[in-house]
């Protein structure tokens, strides 16, 4: 008897011991730049997703839609699909810019469109995030 109440309580111990917590994530919602510039995020913890559009002269714009995931104190934007290009994201209170553009994020802006340096402000009242399409990047 001794021995089945040891191992109940062995296996009540190891059931009840929490699993790492997910990172904690970024605020969801839409933020915006100004003008029909937005970024979004949306759900929660380690399985964010966050998408972005970007206007320059003559309407050439930059879009991008994917994952986020955290990288050291800032945060990593990773398009559907591309493993190659990895755009950075800081976030200071009450702001998130895009970092640098590199080669491999060509594809997502159109000429002499760029997403480098972008600061986008929380915007609850701001309509979803969407593509030329009017599709949601969320």
């Amino acid at each position: 008897m001794r021995l089945l109440l040891l191992a109940f309580a062995l296996t009540a111990t190891a059931c009840a011991q929490e699993e790492p917590a997910a990172p904690p994530g970024l605020a969801a919602g839409t933020y915006t730049k100004g003008g029909r510039d937005a970024l979004c995020i949306s759900g929660q913890g380690g399985t964010q997703r966050a998408g972005f559009v970007v206007y320059g002269a003559d309407n050439a714009n930059c879009s991008a839609s994917g994952r986020i995931e955290a990288s050291g104190a800032d945060w990593t934007l990773i398009p559907a699909g591309d493993a190659e290009c990895r755009i950075p994201v800081t976030v200071t209170p009450g702001r998130i810019s895009l970092g640098p553009s590199n080669p491999a994020c060509a594809y997502y802006c159109g000429p002499g469109a760029s997403f480098a340096g972008k600061s986008f402000s929380q915007s609850p009242s701001a309509k979803p995030a969407a593509d030329l399409a009017g599709d949601p990047l969320c």
